[in-house]
């Protein structure tokens, strides 16, 4: 798919992989949805964006509401008639286990990560269908290849299922699904990790890529992929290296408390 004078949605926009991911594709000729809660952000990456020869809509919206998914892709559809690129990419961390976190911690998870991208995909499947075809990217994470933080990795492993079925379900419909999953990358969600990143340029490039020419999977940075592999070809020692981790980390927080 060509990018330039594509239709873009993208979820999360207003920081992060969202906001750089709607600079680059913007840069490349799309016209970019940006959709999150905080409008004020919005506001200000539409306006840097559209200073710059980019077009843009804004559209505030909580993917915690289903409402509010549904409002985001009529909107669109009702400006634009149609929407070539769904990119699923709002999403939350969760510092917590699913052994320790409460229902409601645990309720907005998987509310945000795996359900919102599941209600957007059902919005906006109709209309890719009847205008022949299109594209759904969907951000996941590197802890959806691989168990680290049980809640977290769960509604990560989960929009991995999603979208391998997906993409089988909507292949006779001219609808690419990919997942690109990110390990470590420069963003607010993880300010506070101590170890080396790179900016989140290099999933907005992925993206690009992806829209061009649609792949099962991309893994991003490229070193995480062996990582990936070496969980699925040696599940034990995975297991032992997560858990020394695990382990090391709770033992650092101990000591700072």
């Amino acid at each position: 798919m060509n990018i330039r004078n594509s239709i873009v949605v993208i979820t999360g926009a207003s920081s992060g992989i969202g906001a750089v991911t709607a600079r680059e594709l913007a840069r490349q000729g799309a016209t970019v949805v940006l959709a999150a809660r905080r409008e004020d952000q919005l506001r200000t990456l539409a306006a840097e964006i559209e200073q710059l020869g980019g077009k843009t809509l804004v559209v505030p919206t909580d993917v915690t509401r289903l409402d509010d998914i549904d409002h985001l892709i009529q909107t669109t559809i009702d400006t634009y008639g149609r929407i070539d690129v769904l990119i699923n990419n709002a999403g939350i961390g969760a510092g917590k286990t699913a052994a320790t976190s409460s229902d409601d911690d645990m309720q907005q998870v998987i509310t945000v990560n795996l359900l919102g991208p599941i209600r957007a995909v059902r919005a906006v499947v109709p209309h890719m269908r009847q205008q022949g075809g299109g594209l759904i990217i969907n951000i996941g994470s590197v802890a959806g290849e691989v168990g680290t933080t049980s809640l977290y990795s769960a509604t990560k492993f989960g929009l991995r299922g999603l979208s391998d079925s997906l993409r089988r379900e909507l292949r006779p419909y001219k609808i690419n699904v990919v997942l690109i999953a990110p390990g470590f990358v420069s963003t607010p969600l993880t300010r506070g990790i101590k170890v080396p990143m790179p900016k989140a340029d290099v999933v907005a490039h992925a993206i690009a890529a992806a829209i061009q020419r649609p792949r099962r999977k991309i893994i991003v940075p490229w070193y995480y992929a062996p990582l990936a592999y070496l969980a699925k070809a040696l599940p034990w020692l995975t297991d032992w290296l997560v858990s020394r981790n695990q382990i090391q980390q709770m033992l650092r927080r101990e000591k700072q408390s």
